[in-house]
């Protein structure tokens, strides 16, 4: 072929592909860009931070782009409604029916719930949305996690009940699946009444090490303000990062909803009655707990939970990972 009639096909290729594209899609009409798809994985967890990996997916569903498609991401905490962290990437030049997709990556705080808002825009032009929202956070379990180390029960001893208040040793059961010895970690107790989740007593104590498929007992005291329910909530710390978590709950002055009328029923039990015998020794070794300085409880009664009277420690009890 001449180079003059390669300068000529170089030249009509352009037009050809413009009339394709007339064609095709009828007239040259403005773009429909869509947000089809958002896609959300955890990259790295840590005590305090998430890293997610969120891809967003887009579609030109009518007409021709006329640039390259950027999408904005941004994440709003659920509560507050204020933005957390805002990115923009690329995805691409759809063209007719085109479709592309772009990853960001965000680090939130291992807290709380968030929405994901992915935007696109084509020549500063908005053009569609979707949104994901992410939840509770603060469950999922850090990457630093070793694996086999389980809460594997929760026990609850009156040891005394004086002046409005009752006094509650804590027996948590660690249990190391592992077939190597696990170990040091601290643990942290704390019991929040059940409704307002007010903190009434928070205490720590340190396991310096579980032989392979043992089990060891931890135990806290915890004084709390007599009558209220209470969510005792057990976490393990190692190198200043939650790596798991447990709770039961004791109830003070537990209640029933009769099925005939719905009407609620207390139990009217003392629980000074459920004092156990200090002046027996226990048969298990219980590690001593940290010499930390209690935190103060609430004192004042609650007037939404001022129903009822004083009642029996009713334990139930359920693990999280």
């Amino acid at each position: 072929m001449s180079k003059e009639k390669h300068a000529a096909a170089i030249v009509v290729l352009p037009a050809l592909v413009l009339i394709a594209l007339v064609v095709t899609s009828g007239c040259l009409k403005e773009s429909a860009v869509a947000v089809i798809g958002i896609n959300v994985g955890a990259e790295k967890i840590t005590g305090s931070q998430v890293t997610l990996n969120v891809t967003t997916d887009v579609e030109n569903t009518y007409g021709v782009s006329a640039g390259i498609t950027r999408v904005q991401l941004k994440a709003y905490e659920t509560e507050t409604g204020l933005v957390v962290v805002e990115k923009t990437g690329d995805a691409g030049f759809l063209g007719v029916r085109g479709a592309g997709s772009v990853s960001q990556t965000i680090v939130l705080p291992k807290k709380g719930s968030y929405r994901l808002e992915s935007t696109a825009y084509e020549n500063d032009q908005r053009k569609g949305k979707g949104e994901i929202t992410v939840y509770n956070l603060e469950r999922l379990t850090p990457d630093n996690q070793e694996p086999g180390l389980l809460i594997s029960d929760i026990d609850f001893l009156v040891k005394s009940v004086s002046g409005g208040r009752v006094t509650i040793q804590t027996d948590i059961y660690f249990t190391n699946e592992n077939p190597v010895e696990n170990g040091p970690f601290d643990v942290e107790v704390k019991a929040k009444e059940a409704d307002a989740h007010l903190l009434a007593d928070k205490q720590r104590t340190r396991v310096e090490s579980i032989r392979p498929e043992a089990t060891t007992i931890s135990s806290v005291t915890l004084s709390v303000p007599d009558q209220y329910n209470y969510v005792v909530e057990v976490l393990i710390w190692k190198n200043d990062a939650i790596v798991k978590r447990g709770e039961g709950l004791v109830q003070l002055r537990p209640g029933t909803t009769m099925s005939t009328n719905t009407q609620f029923v207390t139990k009217k039990i003392e629980t000074s009655k459920f004092v156990t015998d200090s002046s027996q020794p226990s048969a298990v070794p219980i590690p001593q707990p940290y010499s930390t300085p209690r935190q103060p409880g609430f004192t004042g009664p609650l007037a939404v939970l001022a129903i009822g009277s004083l009642a029996v420690v009713y334990i139930t009890r359920r693990q999280k990972p």
